[in-house]
Order: structure tokens, then C-alpha cells, then sequence
């Protein structure tokens, strides 16, 4: 169970590492609003791939095999994503106070679970979970095998959402200024207004050999 809990831990890492639309819209948010908005996006993620694995491990996944539920999950997250490329995009243009405080919490924290519960790709990774486990040496996972592997994952999450608002807030007090934040919103923007219409064509292309 301890390999199983620490390659868990050390997989969800390397998962967090990985630059994706959640990571994007904390940095842009933390650079704004400062550590509390990074965190609680972050945290606000983990919300919904809680809410994933959850479907994932008790077998209601068969649900998200309806075309329609994924087709307005596609919609949905689609639109989320051009949202906040046109958030970043308008950043990108006017000036902002560096030292404003962290505010809007909740909205901060809606933002990361509606980023994380709009993406159906999410439940595809947790039902490879098993696969991944019987590649550890677990021939045949029982559901506390699940839920172990779910508890290192998660908790090198949390580990995950406060480290990285750290270096968020940290790179906002000493590098941080009115050209650097433009050009890292008008990166922001770019990028997620690319997985949004990448989420549109898939959702499309998806619907249209379903039906």
C-alpha cells in the first residue's frame, strides 16, 4: 500500500507539472489578485476532479457515455474557455494595480471546479486509473486499492496548489510589472482561446459521428 500511496503521489505531480488551461487561468488570476485567487482556482479544480474520480470509481460513468451529456459538457466548457481567453485578452490591453489583494474568493474557487467539471476528458484519465495500478503489480485492484491511489493523488494536489501559488505570488512581488503582466495575459489568452475552439471542433467532430 506505501508504493502504491507514493507512486500515486509521485504520478499526480508530474501531472500537475504539466502546463494545462487550470495552471494558466491560476497564474493569471494569482497575478491579478495575488495568492489567495491562485490558490483557490487551484483548490477550486480539485473540486471537480474529486468529483470525477468519484463518478469514475463507483461505475456511474456509464452516464457520460450519453452523447448528449458530453456534447453540453463540450458546449459548456468551450464557452468557459473562450470567457476566460476574452478576460485575459482585455487584461492584456489596460493597466491594473500590481498591489490589489486577493479578492472575489468565490468566484475564484467557482472558476477552477467549472474548468475542472466541464472537461469530460477528466473521467477517461481516472478509468485508466486500474490499468495504471495493475502496471504497479496490483493484478487485481480491490476498491481499496482505488482509494488509496485516489488519496496519494489527491493530497499531492493539494501539495500542488499550494506550492504553486506560492511561486505565483513570489514571481508577482519581485519580477512582476505592467509589460511582463500584459505579455503573460496575452499569453494566457491565446492558449485558452486555443483550447476552447479545440474543445468545439472535438465536441463537434464527436457529435457529428454520434448521430
Amino acid at each position: 500500500m506505501e508504493v502504491l500511496f507514493v507512486s500515486a503521489f509521485a504520478m499526480s505531480l508530474a501531472f500537475a507539472a504539466q502546463p494545462g488551461v487550470i495552471g494558466f487561468e491560476s497564474l493569471r488570476r494569482g497575478l491579478s489578485h495575488g495568492w489567495s485567487a491562485a490558490l483557490h482556482v487551484e483548490l477550486g479544480s480539485l473540486v471537480g476532479d474529486g468529483v470525477w474520480a468519484i463518478i469514475a470509481l463507483l461505475g456511474a460513468s456509464l452516464l457520460f457515455q450519453n452523447r448528449l451529456v458530453t456534447l453540453i459538457l463540450g458546449l459548456f466548457g468551450c464557452a468557459l474557455l473562450l470567457r476566460f481567453a476574452w478576460d485575459a485578452w482585455v487584461a492584456s490591453r489596460g493597466e491594473v494595480s500590481l498591489a490589489v489583494a486577493g479578492d472575489g474568493r468565490s468566484n475564484h474557487l467557482a472558476a477552477g471546479a467549472m474548468l475542472s467539471l466541464s472537461n469530460p476528458q477528466n473521467i477517461t484519465f481516472w478509468l485508466g486509473m486500474s490499468g495504471t495500478i495493475i502496471g504497479i503489480g496490483f493484478l487485481d485492484p480491490q476498491p481499496l486499492h482505488l482509494l488509496v491511489f485516489f488519496a496519494g493523488f489527491m493530497t499531492a494536489q493539494v501539495c500542488w496548489c499550494f506550492f504553486f501559488a506560492t511561486v505565483v505570488e513570489i514571481g508577482r512581488r519581485r519580477l512582476l510589472n505592467q509589460r511582463l503582466f500584459r505579455c503573460i495575459n496575452l499569453v494566457c489568452a491565446v492558449f485558452l482561446a486555443y483550447m476552447g475552439v479545440k474543445l468545439l471542433l472535438q465536441t463537434v467532430l464527436m457529435s457529428a459521428n454520434a448521430f
